[in-house]
Protein backbone atom coordinates (compact mmCIF):
# COMPACT_ATOMS: atom_id res chain seq x y z
CA UNK A 1 0.00 0.00 0.00
CA UNK A 2 1.05 3.64 -0.57
CA UNK A 3 0.37 4.83 2.48
CA UNK A 4 2.37 2.02 4.33
CA UNK A 5 5.19 3.19 2.54
CA UNK A 6 5.02 6.65 2.65
CA UNK A 7 4.45 5.75 7.10
CA UNK A 8 7.67 3.82 7.08
CA UNK A 9 9.47 6.40 5.18
CA UNK A 10 8.21 8.90 8.27
CA UNK A 11 8.90 6.67 10.64
CA UNK A 12 12.63 6.28 9.35
CA UNK A 13 13.03 9.92 9.23
CA UNK A 14 11.43 10.52 12.23
CA UNK A 15 13.80 7.93 14.23
CA UNK A 16 17.20 10.02 12.51
CA UNK A 17 15.58 13.22 13.93
CA UNK A 18 15.12 11.98 17.55
CA UNK A 19 18.92 10.91 17.15
CA UNK A 20 19.68 14.11 16.23
CA UNK A 21 17.52 15.91 18.79
CA UNK A 22 19.39 13.52 21.58
CA UNK A 23 23.33 14.46 20.26
CA UNK A 24 22.38 18.29 20.36
CA UNK A 25 20.45 18.12 23.83
CA UNK A 26 22.02 15.50 26.23
CA UNK A 27 24.11 19.11 27.87
CA UNK A 28 20.42 20.41 29.12
CA UNK A 29 18.03 18.03 29.11
CA UNK A 30 14.49 19.76 29.88
CA UNK A 31 13.20 16.73 31.67
CA UNK A 32 14.51 13.44 33.70
CA UNK A 33 11.99 10.63 34.76
CA UNK A 34 12.65 7.63 36.43
CA UNK A 35 11.67 4.63 34.83
CA UNK A 36 11.39 0.80 35.95
CA UNK A 37 13.57 -1.41 34.26
CA UNK A 38 12.19 -5.42 33.57
CA UNK A 39 14.40 -8.35 31.98
CA UNK A 40 11.13 -8.45 29.77
CA UNK A 41 11.75 -5.09 28.26
CA UNK A 42 15.61 -5.24 27.03
CA UNK A 43 16.54 -6.40 23.88
CA UNK A 44 19.86 -6.92 22.25
CA UNK A 45 23.44 -6.91 23.53
CA UNK A 46 26.08 -9.58 24.46
CA UNK A 47 25.57 -11.91 21.65
CA UNK A 48 22.96 -10.47 19.81
CA UNK A 49 23.15 -8.78 16.34
CA UNK A 50 20.67 -5.70 17.91
CA UNK A 51 21.94 -3.14 19.53
CA UNK A 52 21.21 -3.35 23.79
CA UNK A 53 18.15 -1.17 24.21
CA UNK A 54 14.94 -0.80 26.50
CA UNK A 55 11.43 -1.47 24.74
CA UNK A 56 8.62 0.93 24.83
CA UNK A 57 5.67 -1.33 25.30
CA UNK A 58 2.27 0.07 25.21
CA UNK A 59 -0.66 -1.22 27.48
CA UNK A 60 -3.51 -2.15 25.33
CA UNK A 61 -5.96 0.05 27.47
CA UNK A 62 -9.70 1.25 25.99
CA UNK A 63 -9.51 4.17 28.55
CA UNK A 64 -10.71 7.38 26.78
CA UNK A 65 -7.06 9.52 25.78
CA UNK A 66 -7.38 13.27 25.20
CA UNK A 67 -5.99 14.08 21.47
CA UNK A 68 -7.58 11.06 20.13
CA UNK A 69 -11.31 12.31 20.80
CA UNK A 70 -12.90 13.93 17.51
CA UNK A 71 -11.37 17.19 17.77
CA UNK A 72 -8.06 15.94 18.54
CA UNK A 73 -7.98 13.93 15.55
CA UNK A 74 -9.57 16.48 13.22
CA UNK A 75 -6.07 18.50 14.47
CA UNK A 76 -3.75 15.65 13.40
CA UNK A 77 -5.53 15.39 10.13
CA UNK A 78 -8.29 13.09 10.15
CA UNK A 79 -11.05 13.84 7.76
CA UNK A 80 -14.75 13.80 8.89
CA UNK A 81 -15.17 10.40 7.24
CA UNK A 82 -12.93 8.65 8.86
CA UNK A 83 -13.89 10.48 12.36
CA UNK A 84 -17.52 9.38 11.84
CA UNK A 85 -15.96 5.83 11.61
CA UNK A 86 -14.82 5.87 15.33
CA UNK A 87 -16.33 3.73 17.35
CA UNK A 88 -18.56 1.87 15.25
CA UNK A 89 -18.34 -1.94 13.94
CA UNK A 90 -15.77 -2.41 10.88
CA UNK A 91 -17.66 -3.31 8.08
CA UNK A 92 -16.89 -3.68 4.30
CA UNK A 93 -17.14 -0.13 3.59
CA UNK A 94 -14.02 0.58 6.06
CA UNK A 95 -10.72 0.92 4.48
CA UNK A 96 -7.09 1.39 6.44
CA UNK A 97 -6.08 5.21 6.15
CA UNK A 98 -2.67 6.52 6.51
CA UNK A 99 -1.46 7.04 9.83
CA UNK A 100 -0.85 10.70 10.90
CA UNK A 101 2.09 12.01 12.88
CA UNK A 102 1.67 12.92 16.42
CA UNK A 103 3.27 13.99 19.57
CA UNK A 104 2.67 11.50 22.69
CA UNK A 105 3.01 11.07 26.40
CA UNK A 106 3.48 7.81 28.08
CA UNK A 107 3.56 7.11 31.61
CA UNK A 108 4.45 4.06 32.94
CA UNK A 109 1.73 1.82 34.64
CA UNK A 110 2.57 0.33 38.24
CA UNK A 111 1.25 -3.06 37.62
CA UNK A 112 3.83 -5.92 37.22
CA UNK A 113 4.41 -5.66 33.36
CA UNK A 114 5.50 -2.23 33.46
CA UNK A 115 4.59 -1.39 30.64
CA UNK A 116 2.84 2.13 29.08
CA UNK A 117 -0.31 3.82 28.74
CA UNK A 118 -1.08 6.51 26.45
CA UNK A 119 -2.10 9.78 28.19
CA UNK A 120 -2.13 12.29 25.69
CA UNK A 121 -1.77 13.14 22.10
CA UNK A 122 -1.17 15.96 20.39
CA UNK A 123 -0.20 17.66 16.86
CA UNK A 124 2.67 19.79 18.56
CA UNK A 125 5.30 19.00 21.11
CA UNK A 126 4.95 22.36 22.57
CA UNK A 127 1.35 21.31 23.35
CA UNK A 128 2.52 18.49 25.88
CA UNK A 129 3.85 20.31 28.80
CA UNK A 130 6.76 18.93 30.38
CA UNK A 131 6.85 16.56 33.54
CA UNK A 132 9.10 14.03 35.98
CA UNK A 133 5.82 11.54 36.10
CA UNK A 134 6.16 10.54 31.76
CA UNK A 135 7.80 11.08 28.86
CA UNK A 136 6.77 12.54 25.26
CA UNK A 137 7.98 10.67 22.12
CA UNK A 138 6.80 10.96 18.11
CA UNK A 139 4.55 8.65 17.33
CA UNK A 140 2.27 7.52 14.17
CA UNK A 141 -2.15 7.47 15.53
CA UNK A 142 -3.99 5.31 13.32
CA UNK A 143 -7.70 3.86 12.92
CA UNK A 144 -7.70 0.27 14.03
CA UNK A 145 -10.09 -2.46 14.46
CA UNK A 146 -10.43 -3.66 18.16
CA UNK A 147 -12.20 -6.75 19.22
CA UNK A 148 -15.25 -6.05 21.24
CA UNK A 149 -15.37 -9.48 22.40
CA UNK A 150 -12.90 -11.78 24.30
CA UNK A 151 -10.08 -13.89 21.72
CA UNK A 152 -11.70 -17.31 20.22
CA UNK A 153 -11.17 -20.46 21.96
CA UNK A 154 -8.87 -22.43 20.77
CA UNK A 155 -11.24 -25.34 20.21
CA UNK A 156 -13.67 -22.45 18.42
CA UNK A 157 -10.37 -22.52 15.76
CA UNK A 158 -10.34 -25.55 14.90
CA UNK A 159 -14.26 -26.17 14.81
CA UNK A 160 -15.04 -26.01 10.65
CA UNK A 161 -18.45 -26.98 11.08
CA UNK A 162 -20.84 -24.49 9.42
CA UNK A 163 -21.29 -21.25 12.05
CA UNK A 164 -18.39 -23.03 14.23
CA UNK A 165 -16.66 -20.22 13.92
CA UNK A 166 -17.71 -16.65 14.60
CA UNK A 167 -15.46 -13.83 14.70
CA UNK A 168 -16.78 -10.85 16.91
CA UNK A 169 -17.11 -7.78 14.60
CA UNK A 170 -14.15 -5.25 15.56
CA UNK A 171 -14.89 -1.39 16.68
CA UNK A 172 -12.76 0.71 14.53
CA UNK A 173 -10.51 2.52 16.87
CA UNK A 174 -8.14 5.50 17.38
CA UNK A 175 -4.33 4.83 18.85
CA UNK A 176 -0.78 4.83 18.80
CA UNK A 177 -0.06 2.67 16.16
CA UNK A 178 3.65 3.56 16.51
CA UNK A 179 5.89 4.58 18.95
CA UNK A 180 9.16 7.08 17.72
CA UNK A 181 11.51 5.89 18.82
CA UNK A 182 10.19 2.51 19.91
CA UNK A 183 13.21 1.67 21.81
CA UNK A 184 15.63 3.78 24.26
CA UNK A 185 19.52 2.58 23.27
CA UNK A 186 21.46 1.68 26.25
CA UNK A 187 25.56 2.60 26.04
CA UNK A 188 27.80 -0.76 26.70
CA UNK A 189 27.95 0.59 30.68
CA UNK A 190 24.22 0.43 30.81
CA UNK A 191 23.36 -2.55 29.71
CA UNK A 192 26.08 -4.54 31.72
CA UNK A 193 24.55 -2.69 35.05
CA UNK A 194 21.10 -3.74 33.43
CA UNK A 195 22.06 -7.00 32.91
CA UNK A 196 24.07 -7.40 35.66
CA UNK A 197 21.18 -6.66 38.64
CA UNK A 198 18.61 -8.44 36.09
CA UNK A 199 20.46 -11.30 35.52
CA UNK A 200 18.15 -14.86 35.98
CA UNK A 201 15.16 -13.16 35.66
CA UNK A 202 12.39 -13.21 33.13
CA UNK A 203 9.53 -10.96 32.78
CA UNK A 204 9.17 -8.56 35.58
CA UNK A 205 9.68 -10.56 38.08
CA UNK A 206 12.61 -7.99 39.05
CA UNK A 207 13.07 -4.23 38.29
CA UNK A 208 15.76 -1.95 38.20
CA UNK A 209 15.90 1.93 37.47
CA UNK A 210 17.13 4.33 34.77
CA UNK A 211 16.65 7.64 34.34
CA UNK A 212 15.18 9.05 30.71
CA UNK A 213 16.38 12.11 29.75
CA UNK A 214 14.11 14.20 27.51
CA UNK A 215 15.03 17.72 25.76
CA UNK A 216 13.20 20.45 24.54
CA UNK A 217 12.97 19.76 20.91
CA UNK A 218 12.21 16.01 20.86
CA UNK A 219 15.17 14.31 21.55
CA UNK A 220 15.12 11.43 24.15
CA UNK A 221 18.09 8.84 25.55
CA UNK A 222 18.53 6.97 28.51
CA UNK A 223 20.92 9.57 31.19
CA UNK A 224 21.64 6.74 33.53
CA UNK A 225 20.71 3.54 35.28
CA UNK A 226 20.70 2.77 38.73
Amino acid sequence: MRWAVSAMALVVAANVAVLVSAGRERAAPVTLTTIDVCAGHMIGGGTSDEAPAIRLVIAQDSLPVPGLDAPGLRLLGFGDAAIAAVGRERDSTFRSLRPQPAWVRLRQRTDSLAEWAVVEVAPLRDQLVPDAASIVVRGLVGLRERRSGPPPSPAAAHDHRPGGQVRDRGIIDAQVVELIPSQLHLDHGQVAVLRGALADTRGCAKQQQAVVAGGAKGGIWVESVR
